[in-house]
């Protein structure tokens, strides 16, 4: 039968996982065939932090109530593998997996990366079936993929919001991937949860399953895996808050250089240094992003520079080098060959928009350039800074602003290159946002005790001594100081039943 959240089960789990640490990582041997040889094939080992972020999850997903776990790292950290892995659990266990991703450009990557993946596991009874749907699926593969996904013929599918369609049925999901989940908007979230629970209710192919550790759970709501490189100031209020369950992946492969970033003002003498520095950087073989706020000129923002007229005006500047353009309007295969070229080293500057901030991965470019960086929050910026500094190359990154306040706040960019610490500063500025409403920042006004961007680590601490007090005993009659302050608090609350 179905177990929600917050029920004695996953209380006792909870009670269980603060009594006894040890048993938060559920070591290798106890994951599936599948999840092993998965692991064996990766053309590189995992760091620590990696696998006990996959052991927590998978202690997760052999429990008889639906997870809800925020995946936390920074950028270039790897989530995406341990995701990887977490999907390749449940396959093993003879159940589907969903991967929904922000956007295209990363949906086609992750596709190809896991085929790639794929491509070196080694004797398996059978290799996962896996599908890429998108809004630009043509109509006829659409339908194939959606009545793959029904029969339960294909294992994981990975896809942007189109996962969310009324039309896509699955026949035994079991956990939910959502990649950057602060992309979605609050109510698409809500969407994507409630038709899973729905749509998840009947599993076939759990009866032929291995895994005797889930089975018997037909009717669970799926697990869901929420990642985030930087979350912003709502998912890190909601992560304080113990709605969701943590993991964080705090560090980065060996070998990753830490990204050089300069603040520059967006004047003549501003664009003349950062042209320099540019054509040092191609001479010297490296690749640069050119990122904007806007694909056109608007007369509301005149201020703001447009991608269009910026490649038309610069790119004359940098003779000798080609230079490509990637922006949200262009087609499919447009931007798929734009990325190609770029990372065959044909284009030697792309000329963007924020499309490329989630996901997409050229190792050898070494400089990114973004033109009113003010507009863009501390998160975006973090999480563009991460498209350079991949590969071997000591990379820069170059933030113009046109504003002097813009300037005093994108300084933080320049002291620190630890996502954890910038969002902790971006919900410091924009506060943590309306936790059950659409609002996504501002202060709390319901909130007179405690202000989450500033007391996180309090409440942090306060939700571990609560589960220290009912690890002990339910019955507040046995804490009666406790009792006493709540009662004074709370008077109007039933305390001690």
């Amino acid at each position: 039968m179905l177990e929600g959240l917050s029920t004695d089960i996953e209380k006792e789990g909870l009670l269980d996982k603060y009594r006894k640490p040890e048993i938060n990582a559920v070591f290798m041997d106890e994951w599936s065939d599948l999840t092993k040889k998965f692991l064996k094939a990766l053309p590189y080992s995992l760091t620590s932090s990696q696998l006990t972020a996959v052991s927590e999850i998978v202690w997760d997903l052999k429990r008889p109530v639906p997870m809800s776990r925020l995946l936390q790292g920074d950028v270039g950290c790897g989530k995406t593998v341990v995701a990887f892995l977490a999907c390749m659990e449940v396959i093993g266990a003879g159940y589907q997996a969903a991967f929904m991703v922000p956007t295209e450009l990363l949906a086609v990557q992750h596709y190809e990366h896991f085929l790639n993946l794929l491509e070196n596991v080694e004797e398996v009874a059978y290799k996962p079936s896996v599908a890429l749907l998108t809004g630009s699926t043509p109509l006829k593969q659409s339908r194939i993929i959606h009545q793959g996904i029904q029969t339960g013929k294909i294992s994981l599918v990975i896809g942007t919001h189109s996962l969310i369609a009324e039309k896509v049925k699955f026949s035994a999901l079991r956990i939910a991937v959502v990649d950057e989940q602060h992309r979605f908007g609050v109510i698409q979230r809500g969407t994507f949860n409630s038709k899973l629970y729905f749509n998840s209710v009947s599993s076939r192919m759990a009866e032929t399953s291995s895994d005797h550790s889930m089975k018997g759970n037909v009717y669970m709501a799926p697990h869901v895996l929420a990642m985030s490189a930087t979350p912003i100031p709502r998912t890190l209020a909601l992560a304080l808050h113990g709605d969701m369950s943590l993991t964080q992946i705090t560090d980065l492969p060996p070998g990753r250089l830490p990204v050089e970033t300069y603040i520059i003002e967006a004047n003549d003498i501003g664009f003349e240094r950062v042209y320099q520095m540019i054509t040092d950087e191609l001479e010297a073989g490296g690749k640069v992003y050119l990122v904007y706020p806007v694909i056109e000129q608007s007369e509301h923002l005149p201020q703001l520079r447009a991608v269009l007229t910026d490649f038309e005006a610069i790119s004359s500047r940098f003779e000798g080098y080609n230079c490509g353009l990637l922006h949200g309007k262009m087609k499919r295969d447009e931007k798929d060959e734009a990325l190609r070229q770029f990372r065959s080293g044909e284009l030697r500057i792309l000329f963007s928009t924020q499309v490329i901030e989630i996901g997409v991965d050229v190792p050898d470019a070494s400089m990114m350039v973004v033109m009113n960086a003010e507009r863009f929050g501390i998160a975006q910026l973090h999480q563009l800074r991460g498209r350079v500094g991949r590969g071997v190359r000591k990379s820069k990154c170059l933030l113009l602003a046109s504003t002097a306040s813009g300037i005093s706040r994108l300084k933080v960019m320049e002291k620190s290159s630890d996502g954890f610490y910038l969002a902790n500063v971006d919900l410091l500025l924009r506060g943590p946002g309306d936790l059950l409403g659409k609002k996504q920042s501002g202060h709390l006004p319901e909130f007179p005790i405690a202000r989450l961007e500033i007391d996180g680590n309090i409440l942090q601490e306060a939700h571990l001594a609560a589960l220290k007090i009912l690890g002990v005993s339910h019955d507040l009659q046995k804490f009666p100081e406790l009792k006493a302050e709540l009662s004074m608090r709370h008077p109007l609350s039933v305390l001690g039943d």
